[in-house]
């Protein structure tokens, strides 16, 4: 059976339930027009043709999904082999486009949410890997598919993660001990000829262990000159960095050509709990890792200085500081706590600076406090100030940029002296 008689006829069994279709090509003019609109599109203007490109990508990933999904026979395995019939196509992007297949025959309505733009690529592919960590129930929860479409896909990262470690809270601790009972470290000569340590185990400690390099490299970026000098013109990558921060701990003589030195600093580990019916503390989550045992909490509790921070119904710590130029350190606590890490990116909290919405040197002098004070790691937060837009929450939340207004915008700041 082909999908076209002489005549052009549709044949409609091959259609999805409820499909529209509409303006049918034969099979042999498909190519060719797509050549036609890709000529067309290099003569648009750029951001027109660029917006045209978004919704074409969407409309094909939106069909190509709901072709696979009718090849889904539950295990994927189908809908991979009809993934492997295009050409030069690797396993991994087959078992993505048959995970995604499985998603969109779990709920249909996926499939029209790409296709409008709603949803993207990335976020499919999110909601496609927690359906499969859910059974099915992350797709299908109308809750979690409005912030979803309501976010960037970086945003919506932190919610489905969320959702999923909420739907298995039950097997956390099995998870946790799991992670305890295969924990190693092996060393080994990476195919680029240097050497590489290895560290493998439980989330909690690695994400401890994550914090407190990070904090450390932020030290060593501020000694090599900071915001004030341009990235390109720092003697060490954030990854160099990284590695001297590590090396630090071990060796004294680990950053001979960079400066720095040891530092005796602990992480800082900001863990937030619900209070129970019954009194009791509940739902551990630690930022930057997400749920965590009550036997690492209480891991925390006894070698750790604990910040206690309260939350109002709306989750907004009740909590103001004094008006001063820069946020202060619990203000900063108290935004960890609420926003967990960027809230542009998602970029972990110990990236992150306090930004002001309204900024403190703007003529409408926007205060230090926790309503005027988000969340940003330092590339989102150079990005909001050189393209001159302020950041908001949206009715449901969501964070979002906007064009900042003249009495928005702060005078520019004075360039840093040349360093001789």
């Amino acid at each position: 059976m082909t999908l076209f008689d002489d005549q052009l006829h549709f044949d409609s069994s091959f259609a999805s339930p409820g499909d529209e279709l509409v303006d049918l090509l034969p099979p042999s003019r498909l190519v060719p027009t797509a050549r036609t609109i890709a000529n067309t599109l290099m003569v648009l203007p750029d951001v027109e043709a660029l917006a045209i490109i978004a919704e074409i990508e969407h409309l094909m990933l939106a069909t190509q999904a709901r072709i696979l999904a009718r090849a889904d026979d539950g295990s994927g395995r189908q809908a991979e082999n009809l993934a492997s019939k295009t050409k030069k196509s690797t396993k991994k992007s087959r078992k993505k486009a048959a995970k995604r297949a499985k998603a969109v025959k779990n709920n249909p309505d996926l499939a029209t949410d790409v296709e409008n733009g709603d949803i993207s690529e990335e976020q499919l592919d999110d909601l496609a890997d927690a359906d499969e960590k859910t059974d099915g129930a992350a797709s299908k929860d109308p809750d979690l598919m409005n912030k979803v479409k309501e976010s960037n896909p970086d945003q919506s990262k932190d919610d489905i993660k969320s959702f999923v470690n909420q739907h298995n809270s039950p097997n956390e601790e099995t998870k946790h001990e799991k992670q305890r009972r295969i924990r190693k470290i092996s060393r080994f000569e990476t195919k680029r000829g240097t050497d590489a340590v290895m560290a493998e185990g439980d989330t909690a400690t690695m994400n401890a262990v994550w914090d407190f390099l990070l904090n450390r490299a932020d030290e060593l970026y501020k000694l090599d000159g900071g915001r004030d000098l341009p990235n390109h013109k720092h003697p060490r990558s954030f990854a160099q960095r990284m590695f001297d921060a590590f090396a630090d701990q071990f060796t004294t003589n680990a950053n001979a050509d960079g400066g720095g030195s040891p530092t005796s600093q602990k992480p800082t580990v900001i863990v937030t709990a619900k209070l129970g019916d019954d009194g009791s503390l509940e739902d551990f989550c630690q930022q930057g890792s997400g749920s965590i045992p009550r036997s690492v909490f209480e891991r925390y509790y006894c070698n750790a200085d604990l910040i206690g921070i309260l939350f109002d119904g709306d989750g907004q710590p009740l909590w103001h500081g004094r008006k001063v130029r820069a946020a202060t350190r619990p203000q900063v606590n108290a935004l960890v706590a609420r926003d967990g890490g960027c809230v542009m990116c998602r970029a972990p909290h110990n990236q992150c600076q306090a930004h002001h919405l309204i900024p403190y040197g703007a003529p409408s002098r926007g205060p230090t406090d926790i309503d005027n004070l988000a969340l940003v790691c330092q590339s989102c937060h150079t990005m909001i100030h050189e393209t001159t837009q302020t950041l908001f929450q949206d009715t449901h939340g969501i964070w979002k940029l906007r064009d900042a207004t003249p009495d928005e915008v702060p005078p520019p700041r004075p360039k840093a002296p040349k360093r001789e």
